[in-house]
């Protein structure tokens, strides 16, 4: 067994004699006698084939050692490598909550309006309102002939959305009233290579920013509606804090950080909002008997015809839509009897990246009405 195929002898007599061979021997006599055996049984290697097979033993010895001094290397190298990307992991990510801190401290809150305590609706609408908040992409900045987007704009397009929203509520005395959002809050500028030129704002000033956006976006509507608002928020794939999905912790997201902002706000500014926790990436809702799932549209393919059934099946509940966001502009497809898989657009419209895919489409948001009876409006709501 050894490179050189040279026994040892003291290690050869312990062997044998833990075998019960008592009268094995050292000496040059029994050795002698061990190989004149051999030779007679024709089991002795010639003086040629020993030395190639002492080389070859030699060589194989040497890339055994090798390859083990290799792979404690690579095993070292790829421990080294993971524990500095943890270490600058969590260096980012205390940086990133101490600029969260700052920005927070700087940035004063709205209080809840008081409109709501004087609204009261005369009938006992049974309706149900689900508005669909998806896509913002607060941060980014888009020049182009056919749109322009930033911070500016998000903030006009989210009021007007608001507007048209209790223009609905208003109008039809809609009492039952959740606010989704589908996720992509921020633009992030850690995304795609584009988005380092392509963004305002760094990421802790995009997460405070967009949850000041949204809680007025809430109270507006909140404001008309005389019954508690629920509002829940999942993750997009530009929420993620690691641009990379196949590198990314299941709940290191930014939404986990814009969503306790809101609730927050909801427990301590005497609105009527209900700030609901649900899971990450997906959340549902069941009213007068349609059950809906919510989920960005990143993780899977909204798309596929069959993914209303996939979803019913992975949960175990009957769903008669799937609503994601993601892809920015407004698809509807009736898969079965009065089930529907939706996409609703983006609040930011096209960019650059959309023209590079073809995906041109002009900003629109979505809501959904599930009437007493359980029939239902998907309606398109277009903005400027």
């Amino acid at each position: 067994m050894s490179p050189t195929r040279r026994t040892s002898w003291a290690q050869h007599r312990r062997m044998m004699q833990s075998e019960g061979y008592d009268d094995s021997d050292t000496n040059e006599n029994y050795r002698c006698l061990i190989k004149a055996e051999q030779r007679k049984l024709g089991i002795l290697p010639s003086a040629p084939k020993h030395v190639d097979m002492v080389s070859d033993n030699k060589l194989q010895s040497i890339k055994d050692e090798i390859g083990e001094m290799n792979s404690t290397k690579l095993a070292m190298q790829e421990q080294g490598r993971k524990t500095r990307k943890l270490v600058k992991s969590v260096n980012a990510d205390v940086l990133l909550y101490d600029e969260v801190k700052e920005a927070l401290e700087n940035k004063e809150f709205i209080k809840s309006s008081d409109f709501h305590s004087n609204i009261s609706f005369a009938n006992d609408n049974d309706d149900t309102l689900f508005v669909c908040l998806s896509d913002i992409h607060y941060g980014a900045f888009v020049d182009l002939p056919d749109n322009q987007y930033n911070t500016q704009i998000v903030a006009k397009r989210l009021e007007q959305y608001a507007d048209k929203v209790v223009n609905l509520i208003v109008k039809d005395q809609i009492r039952n009233v959740h606010i989704v959002n589908l996720g992509d809050n921020i633009e992030h500028a850690y995304m795609r290579t584009q988005n380092l030129y392509n963004a305002e704002e760094d990421l802790s000033e995009q997460i405070v920013n967009v949850s000041d956006l949204i809680i007025k976006f809430i109270d507006r509507i909140a404001s008309y509606v005389p019954e508690t608002v629920t509002y829940v928020g999942i993750a997009g794939n530009h929420d993620r804090i690691q641009g990379d999905k196949n590198s990314n912790l299941n709940a290191d997201h930014t939404v986990r950080i814009i969503n306790k902002i809101i609730q927050v706000w909801s427990e301590n500014s005497g609105s009527n909002v209900e700030f609901v926790n649900v899971d990450d990436y997906f959340t549902d809702a069941k009213a007068n008997g349609i059950s809906i799932a919510f989920e960005h549209g990143d993780r899977s393919n909204i798309q596929k015809k069959g993914h209303l059934a996939d979803v019913s099946q992975l949960h175990g509940k009957h769903y008669s839509m799937v609503v994601g966001g993601h892809i920015h502009h407004f698809v509807m497809t009736e898969v079965g009897n009065n089930e529907y898989q939706i996409n609703f657009g983006s609040i930011k419209g096209i960019d650059d990246y959309s023209i590079q895919i073809g995906a041109k489409s002009s900003p629109s948001q979505g809501v959904i009405v599930v009437h007493g009876d359980g029939e239902t409006e998907i309606k398109k709501i277009n903005l400027d």
